[in-house]
């Protein structure tokens, strides 16, 4: 049976792809502190949106459901670097929290040093995953090199630095907006475009703009969330910057961007990729 919507598929996918997170970790990581300590991060109630998107740009492109799994390692990379940062975003050298999702953050469940080679563990071993999946050669050396670009200095990590280096500086709309750009979007564009291209899909203009819109758009709807929460007081965000309505407008018109580009891609099965979009509206 077609699967129409991102959340029918996320119902569907998700068990499976839960399990085998859990399963081959438990089954490769041999250190027992170490796999404790990359399991519980793993495990810690996430959405799985960024290995989510990554499969269902895969689906769209014309992989049947039955064959999903044999892209499970270059998904679970995704996820193991996604979670990766979190667990070094929560250290006391960067933003110094206790809690995440409701229970203790690593280096409160396991110590520092811990969370530390828990989070190097999971950044490497998504590299591992990557190497040794089922993709062919060329296609592995280009989910390599666009996971390591958006990952790394060149995206997420460069903004990690200006998160942390700023935090006490007033930023601008457009620095902010190159923060959260390479902070947020780059691991959301990186899950997209690698689902595109290891499903032999050409991956176009259309589709990398969408991606690039509904990762700043996941920030911002971030952004709001904690504002109404009473959090990020003090921090640099956009409804502290331009005001929550002007946030509300601001993410609006990028969910609008987001569905033109991609209701302008071509043989490339839009529907999961438009439903998602309803994660905004909630």
């Amino acid at each position: 049976m077609e699967i129409t919507t991102f959340d029918e598929f996320h119902k569907r996918i998700l068990p499976a792809f839960d399990q085998f997170l859990t399963d081959r970790l438990t089954t490769e990581i041999k250190q027992p502190t170490l796999r404790d300590a990359m399991l519980y991060s793993v495990n810690s109630g996430g959405k799985r949106v960024r290995p989510m998107l990554l499969l269902a740009t895969v689906y769209s492109s014309g992989v049947a459901e039955a064959d999903l799994p044999k892209y499970f390692e270059v998904a679970g990379a995704i996820e193991l670097i996604h979670t990766y940062s979190l667990i070094h975003d929560d250290l006391p050298e960067m933003d110094n929290d206790d809690y995440r999702r409701g229970q203790l953050t690593s280096h409160k469940k396991f110590g520092t040093g811990p969370a530390v080679l828990a989070g190097d563990g999971l950044l490497t071993h998504a590299f591992y995953w990557l190497a040794k999946s089922e993709l062919d050669t060329s296609k592995r050396m280009a989910a390599v090199r666009i996971l390591s670009h958006n990952a790394g200095p060149m995206g997420m990590v460069a903004g990690q630095m200006t998160d942390i280096t700023k935090e006490d500086k007033q930023l601008n709309i457009d620095e902010l907006t190159t923060l959260h750009k390479q902070k947020t979007a780059d691991l959301i564009t990186a899950a997209i475009t690698i689902g595109a291209s290891c499903a032999d899909h050409s991956l176009s203009k259309n589709l990398v703009e969408y991606a690039e819109k509904v990762g700043l758009a996941f920030q911002l709807k971030d952004d709001l969330d904690d504002a109404d929460d009473g959090e990020d007081v003090d921090k640099n965000t956009f409804p502290n910057l331009i005001g929550k309505k002007e946030t509300e407008e601001k993410l609006r018109n990028l969910v609008k961007d987001a569905l033109n580009a991609v209701l302008r891609e071509e043989k490339f099965d839009k529907k999961l990729l438009v439903s998602f979009l309803d994660y905004f509206k909630k």
